[in-house]
C-alpha cells in the first residue's frame, strides 16, 4: 500500500534470518528476473515519448524544498511511534490535496500548464491507462520477487505497513472506505504528479534521465518509513517512471499505480491472512 509516512508507524529492525546458503539462490534467480527486465526496458526506450519539460528555476526550488521537507519526515519518522486514525486518513488526503493543488499553482505562476506538462489531456487516458495495466501486468512478477526475496532473508514476521494492519482492524464500511479512496484514488494521483510528474520531471531537466529515475524512486520507497517494502518499492518507482517515460502521459503512471493498490486491497479482503 502506498501511503504517506504520517499514517505509518516507526520503521522497526529486522535481520537476517536465513544463512547465506539459502538465500543464494533465490538472489541469484531475482537479479537473473532483473537483468531480463532491465533488457526489456533498454530495448523499449527507443520508443519513449516523454519530451523534456519547460520546468523553470521556480520548479526547480519548489522541488527542492518540498524533498527536503520530506527528507524530514522521513528522519522524524524513525524510532517515533504513531497511530493510523480515520482523522490521519482524513488529513494526509488535505496535505495530498494541498500539494497537488500547490504544485499546479507553481507551475501557472509561469504562465504553463501543467495538464500539458504531465500529459493529462482527457482524450489520452484511455490509450495510456491501458498501457499502464499491461505495464503492471508484465512487471508484477518482478515486484512479487523482490518481495518475496525480502522476506527470505530477513524472515516472515508481521512487518506489514500499518495501514495494512488498520484496515484487517477495521472491517467497518466507513473505515475502509477511507483506506480505500486514499489508497485506490488520493495516493495514485497525488503521488504520481509529486514524484513522477514534478521530481522526475524537474531533476531530468537539470541532470537528465539516470539521476532522475535514481533520485525520484528512492525518495518515494523512502518515503513510506517501511524498511521491508524498500526494495519493492523503490522498483515500483522505477517502473512507474518508466512507464511514464513511455507513454509522456501521467495517466498511465496513475492507473498503473492505483491498480498495484487496488490488488493488495482485493487481496486484503478475500484473503486477509495473506499479507496481514
Amino acid at each position: 500500500m502506498l501511503l504517506n509516512p504520517s499514517m505509518l508507524g516507526a520503521a522497526v529492525p529486522f535481520y537476517i534470518t536465513e544463512p547465506i546458503s539459502g538465500i543464494l539462490l533465490p538472489l541469484i534467480g531475482f537479479l537473473l528476473l532483473l537483468a531480463f527486465y532491465g533488457w526489456l526496458a533498454y530495448v523499449s526506450s527507443p520508443h519513449a515519448q516523454l519530451t523534456t519539460k519547460p520546468f523553470g528555476l521556480p520548479d526547480a526550488i519548489c522541488a527542492g524544498i518540498l524533498a527536503i521537507w520530506m527528507i524530514n519526515v522521513i528522519w522524524q519518522s524513525f524510532g517515533a511511534s504513531q497511530v493510523i486514525t480515520l482523522s490521519a486518513i482524513i488529513a494526509n488526503s488535505i496535505v495530498y490535496s494541498s500539494l497537488i493543488l500547490a504544485i499546479f499553482g507553481v507551475i501557472g505562476f509561469q504562465g504553463k500548464s501543467a495538464i500539458d506538462i504531465f500529459g493529462l489531456e482527457p482524450s489520452r487516458l484511455p490509450k495510456a491507462a491501458g498501457t499502464g495495466l499491461l505495464w503492471l501486468l508484465i512487471t508484477y512478477p518482478l515486484i512479487l520477487a523482490a518481495q518475496g526475496l525480502v522476506q527470505k532473508i530477513f524472515g516472515s514476521a508481521d512487518d506489514s505497513q500499518m495501514i495494512v494492519k488498520y484496515f484487517l482492524d477495521h472491517p467497518d464500511f466507513k473505515h475502509r472506505a477511507a483506506v480505500i479512496f486514499m489508497a485506490v484514488i488520493m495516493a495514485p494521483v497525488a503521488e504520481e504528479v509529486i514524484f513522477r510528474g514534478y521530481f522526475y520531471g524537474v531533476i531530468r531537466s537539470y541532470g537528465g534521465r539516470l539521476p532522475a529515475l535514481l533520485t525520484s524512486s528512492l525518495l518515494f520507497a523512502a518515503i513510506h518509513v517501511h524498511l521491508p517494502s524498500l526494495l519493492g518499492l523503490g522498483i515500483l518507482a522505477i517502473i512507474l517512471c518508466l512507464v511514464y517515460e513511455r507513454t509522456g502521459s501521467l495517466w498511465a503512471s496513475m492507473t498503473m499505480h492505483a491498480a498495484f493498490n487496488a490488488s493488495t486491497i482485493v487481496v486484503l479482503i478475500l484473503w486477509p491472512d495473506a499479507i496481514g
